[in-house]
C-alpha cells in the first residue's frame, strides 16, 4: 500500500501555495510567522516573499503615499491598525532638498530626479535597495523640468525600467517632448524619441498613469492635454481632453480598463473614458457623475475649490483637498476619510505607495512592532 498523503498543512508545498494567497496587507505574514516556527521559516524565506509580492502585484495595498516639501521628501501613511506601517521604515535622507524631485511611485519603487548631479534615484522603501542613474546625454536637469516614470517587468522583481521625459524649446510656437527609457537589465538608456507639442505647455508634478503599456502625464498650462508615451512602440503622442475640462482633471485608469479621465468642478466629479469606434476614431465619453458633498462635507469647507492633488491607480483612489485637509476618495465604494489636516498643502502633490508590504517578518519584536501586529504569543510547534 502506499503511504498515505500528508495533511495539507504538514505538507510543505501545499502550506506554501496557501499560505501564498493570504491577503497581501502589512499585518499578515507577521501574524502567520507567529503561528510556530516552521511558518516562521517559510514566509521569513526570501523566494516566499518574492513569490508573495508577486502574486499579489496586480492590486497591492494603498500603504500611503509620498510628498515633497522644503524639508525633503515624507511618508504619510493612509491604512489603520494593524496595516500602519510605521513612518520611520519609508524614510529617505536626501543631502539637502533643492535640486531633487519626486517623480512617481510604481510596483513598489519610488522614482526621485536630483537636477544638481543630473541623475535619477531608484528607491525601493520595503527593501531598502537604491539605484542611481545618471541623465541620458540630451537631458538638462536645470532649466527644464524632468518628469519621469518607474515600473517592473512583468513577473520580475530585480530587474525594472525608467521613463524620463522633458520639453525644451523648440521654436516660438512649439516646445520639442524628449523621451529615453532606461532598462536596468541591460544598465543602459535607448534611443531618443522626440515629438513637438504647441506653447506653452508643460507637464503637472502629478504622477503619470500607466495604462496598458503606455505611460501617460497631464499636460497644462494655454496648451491641456495628456502626453502619451507607448512603451511598446516607443513613440511619443498628445491627446486633447474634452472641451470644458481643461482646468481641473487627472489621468486615471477608466472603469472597465482603458485611459480615463476624472474631472472636477465645484463639488461634482466626472469620470471620462476613451474610446476607440469600429473605424479606429478614438473620442471621449463620459461616465458617471459623482457628487461629492455628501462624502466631503464631515471634513472640508464646502466654500473653498477642490484640488486633485494625486491619484492611486492600483486602488482607484484620489487624493483631493478642500478648505485645509487631504480627503482619500474610493470611486468605486464611495468612501472617504480624512487624513490629516494641513495648512498650505495646495501645491503638494501626493504619490500614492501601493505595494506588498512582504518585508521585516521579526518587527513584532521591535518598538513599532504593535503597530503592525499587536502583541500576540508565538505557539511553539
Amino acid at each position: 500500500m502506499s503511504p498515505a498523503a500528508a495533511p495539507p498543512l504538514e505538507d510543505e508545498n501545499l502550506l506554501s501555495e496557501i499560505l501564498l494567497r493570504l491577503p497581501a496587507l502589512p499585518s499578515t505574514l507577521p501574524r502567520a510567522s507567529l503561528v510556530c516556527k516552521r511558518w516562521r521559516l517559510l514566509v521569513s524565506d526570501p523566494g516566499f516573499n518574492r513569490r508573495f509580492r508577486r502574486r499579489h502585484r496586480r492590486r497591492p495595498p494603498l500603504l500611503g503615499y509620498f510628498i515633497h516639501d522644503s524639508r525633503g521628501i515624507s511618508y504619510e501613511r493612509t491604512m489603520d491598525s494593524p496595516d500602519r506601517v510605521p513612518a520611520g521604515r519609508f524614510s529617505l535622507q536626501l543631502d539637502h532638498s533643492y535640486g531633487f524631485s519626486l517623480l512617481g511611485c510604481r510596483h513598489g519603487l519610488v522614482l526621485i530626479s536630483n537636477g544638481t548631479r543630473k541623475q535619477v534615484l531608484v528607491w525601493d522603501p520595503v527593501t531598502g535597495d537604491q539605484h542611481r542613474i545618471a541623465f541620458p546625454p540630451w537631458f538638462d536637469g536645470i532649466k527644464n523640468q524632468i518628469h519621469g516614470g518607474v515600473l517592473r517587468a512583468a513577473g520580475e522583481a530585480d530587474h525594472f525600467q525608467v521613463v524620463l521625459v522633458q520639453a525644451t524649446i523648440w521654436d516660438k510656437q512649439h516646445l520639442q517632448v524628449l523621451a529615453c527609457v532606461y532598462s536596468s537589465e541591460t544598465g543602459r538608456w535607448g534611443d531618443l524619441i522626440l515629438t513637438p507639442i504647441p506653447a506653452p505647455a508643460y507637464c503637472t508634478g502629478l504622477s503619470p498613469v500607466l495604462v496598458g503599456n503606455s505611460f501617460y502625464w497631464r499636460l497644462a498650462g494655454c496648451f491641456c492635454a495628456v502626453l502619451e508615451f507607448d512603451l511598446e512602440r516607443q513613440s511619443l503622442a498628445v491627446i486633447q481632453v474634452p472641451v470644458g475640462e481643461e482646468n481641473s482633471f487627472a489621468v486615471m485608469r477608466a472603469e472597465g480598463g482603458g485611459l480615463g479621465l476624472l474631472s472636477v468642478s465645484g463639488l461634482t466629479a466626472q469620470l471620462w473614458k476613451r474610446n476607440t469606434d469600429c473605424d479606429g476614431v478614438a473620442s471621449w465619453g463620459m461616465g458617471r457623475t459623482i457628487q461629492l458633498d455628501k462624502l466631503l462635507s464631515p471634513y472640508s469647507d464646502e466654500t473653498a475649490p477642490l484640488f486633485i492633488l494625486g491619484f492611486a491607480d492600483e486602488n482607484n483612489v484620489v487624493f483631493l483637498t478642500g478648505g485645509h485637509g487631504v480627503i482619500m476618495v474610493q470611486l468605486e465604494s464611495l468612501q472617504s476619510k480624512q487624513l490629516c489636516r494641513i495648512d498650505n498643502i495646495f501645491y503638494q502633490h501626493h504619490h500614492a505607495f501601493e505595494s506588498v508590504y512582504a518585508a521585516g517578518i521579526g518587527i513584532g519584536r521591535e518598538h513599532d512592532g504593535a503597530e503592525l501586529v499587536g502583541n500576540p504569543q508565538v505557539i511553539a510547534c
